[in-house]
């Protein structure tokens, strides 16, 4: 039996899955490291102490990472989970440059 002209073939799947867990294992990391040191300034830019607000933005990352992981392959395609990484990066990039370049 053949396969139907839409259906996807072997190798643009195992791409798919092979993006979809670089995005979810590297860029998960990226993007949730970024997000503790953004977190971090912010905490300590509000008044906690230093050494208080990183061990808090650092617990909170153990549940950004797997929150980042599902939505990567619970994403339509691997281009919008990689976008959705982008789209998360940029902002808190900027919140930890502007919160950096003020001290």
């Amino acid at each position: 039996m053949t396969e139907p002209l839409h259906a996807p073939s072997l190798a643009r799947r195992r791409w798919s899955v092979a993006s979809r867990t670089l995005a979810g294992t590297l860029g998960a990391y990226g993007v949730t490291a970024m997000g503790t040191a953004a977190l971090s300034l912010v905490l300590a830019a509000l008044g906690m102490d230093r050494a208080e607000a990183v061990t808090a933005a650092t617990l909170a990352s153990y549940a950004v990472f797997a929150a980042i992981a599902i939505a990567v392959f619970h994403a339509a395609s691997p281009a919008r989970a990689w976008g959705g990484l982008i789209a998360a990066a940029v902002p808190l990039s900027l919140i930890c440059w502007l919160l950096a370049t003020a001290r």
